[in-house]
């Protein structure tokens, strides 16, 4: 008498998916946020690949609060749709087209002057003047700039001040002051003339490390 062979065991509905899950990710992809905020470091790491297997990158990894994030692609090489959420998706979307590798090259121009440790602020702000209105970038440097560009760039690195919000960072701003080192080195005076900086805020200010 033929025995029947017994059907293999199969595993639980819960691992088949998440067996699948995984194969369909071949690869991470680095994707910088395209904006003037964005460090020259975290920009510098647009296109970096990673094949480590989850979970150390499920989620998908945020970096940099906001300065980019690690993108799953399937090995068809297009973007794993199903492992995003719907904003991530509009965001990835937002930063991708034809225009990417242009808006990327003149970001990294700008943080490399914006971050520059030789130039002074005013030298600063005359090339970035300069750099936005070349016939090459023109066009994309639009579709980035603000209302207040390149001003708003400087404002926001006064807040990275322990104490100074947006508010005081404009006021910081509007008395000359534009970078938290030039903060640092204000006399007490001075700072004291800004509404809503005494000298309690002076003091946190005075101690804190400014790159």
């Amino acid at each position: 008498m033929a025995t029947v062979a017994e059907p293999a065991a199969q595993p639980p509905p819960a691992e088949v998916s998440a067996a699948s899950e995984l194969q369909t990710i071949a690869f991470w992809r680095y994707h910088a946020r395209l904006s003037f905020h964005t460090p020259l470091a975290y920009l510098k790491r647009d296109g970096q690949q990673r094949t480590q297997n989850p979970p150390d990158l499920q989620p998908i990894q945020r970096t940099g609060k906001g300065c980019g994030e690690w993108i799953p692609y399937r090995p068809d090489g297009f973007v794993a749709l199903a492992e995003l959420s719907q904003v991530q998706i509009d965001s990835w979307m937002a930063d991708s087209g034809v225009e990417r590798e242009q808006k990327l090259r003149l970001l990294i121009r700008f943080r490399e002057i914006f971050e520059s440790k030789v130039l002074h602020v005013d030298q600063k702000l005359m090339q970035i003047y300069s750099l936005v209105d070349q016939e090459t970038f023109r066009s994309v440097a639009s579709s980035l700039k603000g209302e207040s560009f390149p001003d708003e760039v400087f404002i926001a690195e006064l807040t990275t001040l322990r104490g100074i919000g947006l508010q005081k960072a404009q006021l910081l701003w509007n008395a000359g002051l534009r970078t938290p080192a030039m903060v640092q080195a204000a006399e007490d005076a001075e700072l004291q003339s800004i509404r809503g900086i005494g000298p309690k805020l002076i003091a946190q200010i005075r101690s804190q490390e400014v790159a």
